[in-house]
């Protein structure tokens, strides 16, 4: 069979076998960039020790904890409509393809979204917002199940044969698909954390007083009229000072105020492409065997389109 299979890429048009040959290089190249992200997420989870919220430093860096709702407005899942931290969802119709020898269907999106809500995750020592814009979700719940309506509603127990049956799609005209993160779940992340306001902030007092007098100084009318004390047109020595003390009393009151507000942790996307952001209703073990693993199953798939691709170019 194989020299069946040589023999016909041997005779191939130039067309043909271009063709081939690019699409074997395309599977390959996708192939190869696929396990290089399983092993840049391998190492980050491996290279990346674990912070606790109250204690952790600004930067990347990685938490462990439980999944909480923040107050206010509940999340809800839009097709099964059960509460959730986080969700992602797609719809897909039935399009049946009627050719003259056969009749065959392909499932076609018709609708997808994905959830942009906050949530905390919370450990032993506090909490911290986690902003899932841009993030690798690894959900605690992955539901499938079918229905001859646009919009299936809340998934009950008895639709749970539909749901795992694989007779469940015979005669249905939708396929629901929806990922969810569920409250009180572990949680696994990785992610740029940054202290908004409070007194976990630490700033530079020296340098806000220098922006402020640089601002002021912009406006030097108004400069002379605040600090002229002596209406000579100009800010001597001695009225310096005093505008100097000024500047570091409006500082110092501006972080009276940000002290006594509540210091807010947040986790989001990272800036740097080589640390990815990862959420994940799984812990660091499981994460760590599923980037091995898939790394492992992609790079032997890369290795053996290359063999493949290397054999078309020798075969012909």
């Amino acid at each position: 069979m194989s020299l069946g299979v040589a023999e016909t890429i041997a005779q191939a048009a130039s067309v043909e076998f271009g063709f081939l040959l690019i699409v074997s290089s395309i599977i390959a190249l996708g192939l190869s960039w696929g396990t290089y992200l399983m092993l840049v997420r391998k190492r980050a989870l491996q290279d990346t020790p674990t912070a606790l919220i109250r204690s952790a430093p600004q930067g990347y860096i990685e938490l462990r904890g439980h999944a909480e709702m923040m107050a206010g407005e509940l999340i809800y899942a839009p097709l099964s409509l059960k509460p959730c931290i986080w969700f992602s969802y797609k719809v897909a119709k039935k399009h049946r393809n009627t050719g003259r020898n056969n009749v065959s269907s392909e499932w076609r999106t018709i609708d997808s979204g994905i959830s942009g809500g906050l949530f905390f995750l919370v450990d032993t020592t506090g909490r911290c917002v986690v902003d899932p814009d841009g993030a690798k979700v690894t959900p605690s719940s992955n539901d499938t199940w079918y229905g001859n309506e646009r919009t299936p509603g809340r998934i009950t127990s008895s639709s749970n044969w539909l749901r795992c049956s694989g007779l469940a799609q015979f005669g249905m005209s939708y396929r629901y698909t929806e990922r969810r993160i569920d409250p009180g779940v572990p949680l696994y992340a990785l992610g740029d954390f940054t202290t908004h306001r409070g007194a976990g902030v630490e700033f530079n007092r020296g340098a806000e007083v220098r922006d402020l007098l640089l601002k002021w100084k912009e406006n030097n009318n108004a400069l002379l009229e605040r600090f002229d004390a002596d209406n000579d047109g100009e800010i001597d020595l001695q009225e310096w000072d005093a505008t100097r003390h000024a500047a570091e009393v409006e500082v110092d009151s501006k972080h009276v105020e940000v002290a006594a507000a509540p210091r807010v942790d947040v986790l989001g996307r990272t800036k740097r492409s080589r640390n990815p952001f990862i959420i994940a209703a799984k812990t660091e073990a499981e994460m760590l065997s599923r980037f091995h693993y898939s790394g492992l199953g992609l790079g032997i798939l890369a290795l053996v389109t290359s063999v493949a691709g290397l054999w078309i170019i020798l075969v012909r």
